[in-house]
């Protein structure tokens, strides 16, 4: 496939004119090498929106056969919706701040839910607790609360007693939708790539230079269904939950096509 952008060349006359580039592209390319020009594989492969229909497509014809599975997963988040709705009683029981008490709950039960990741969630396999990778999510989940505690500082003042601009409220909107964002596939690197968090932080910042509007794309896509399952009485969540693990997965493996984790 050749690079239908524009370059700017030297005439025989000195001018500068416009001609095709037609650089021969990789199979996998997102942009041209040469001229910079975007291809299609934003809008084709990469795309939030048909990764969506795609997997959507296939999913809503066998949605009832991750009815059992998907309530072992809503087990620990129901454990964290308690817990935050009696956060006042509880934190007053075990004599902690609500804020750390919180953290706390979502530091014990989160990793619960990354765990299915290592099940490679996909129309032929169900969703599994894979308990034995709770540690390394465990890691995961540590290093993301110390990132959304350290922004909290910076931009509430926290703990600090120092009077910061309300405007620093939306910047830490912004960054933890930002942070979410880029760091959606940690948990996957950490069980395939063998790594640790921290590394595996770094290869999806780097991977997701030309892909991040896809996946904000995608965080909202995983939102919406599950407020909807969640509107549902909860029902829902028996079918938003598995498309979300899928939908992630699906668009992990299309991220290692391209070789953007590498």
């Amino acid at each position: 496939m050749k690079c239908k952008g524009k370059i700017k060349v030297k005439a025989e006359n000195g001018k500068t004119r416009a001609t095709n580039c037609n650089e021969q592209l990789e199979l996998h390319a997102i942009f041209c090498p040469k001229c910079g020009e975007p291809t299609k594989a934003l809008s084709t492969d990469l795309s939030a929106k048909q990764n969506f229909n795609e997997i959507w497509e296939q999913f809503r014809t066998i949605k009832s056969k991750f009815y059992t599975t998907a309530l072992l997963v809503i087990i620990p988040l129901l454990a964290i919706i308690a817990g935050i709705y009696f956060r006042e009683n509880l934190a007053e029981i075990v004599k902690i701040d609500q804020y750390y008490f919180t953290n706390l709950l979502l530091l014990v039960f989160i990793p619960f839910l990354l765990t299915p990741f290592a099940s490679k969630p996909n129309f032929s396999k169900n969703l599994t607790l894979k308990f034995q990778f709770y540690p390394k999510m465990f890691l995961v989940t540590l290093m993301n609360l110390l990132y959304f505690f350290i922004l909290k500082i910076i931009c509430t003042g926290y703990h600090l007693n120092l009077f910061v601009d309300p405007i620093l409220h939306l910047v830490m909107v912004v960054l933890v939708l930002y942070w979410i964002t880029i760091m959606i596939f940690v948990p996957i690197l950490v069980i395939r790539k063998k790594t640790n968090p921290i590394k595996a932080a770094v290869m999806c910042y780097k991977a997701s230079a030309e892909t991040r509007w896809q996946q904000f794309f995608l965080v909202l896509q995983i939102t919406f269904v599950n407020v909807i399952g969640v509107l549902f009485f909860g029902f829902g969540l028996l079918i938003s939950l598995p498309l979300s693990y899928i939908l992630i997965e699906n668009y992990f493996a299309k991220l290692e096509q391209y070789q953007l984790f590498n």
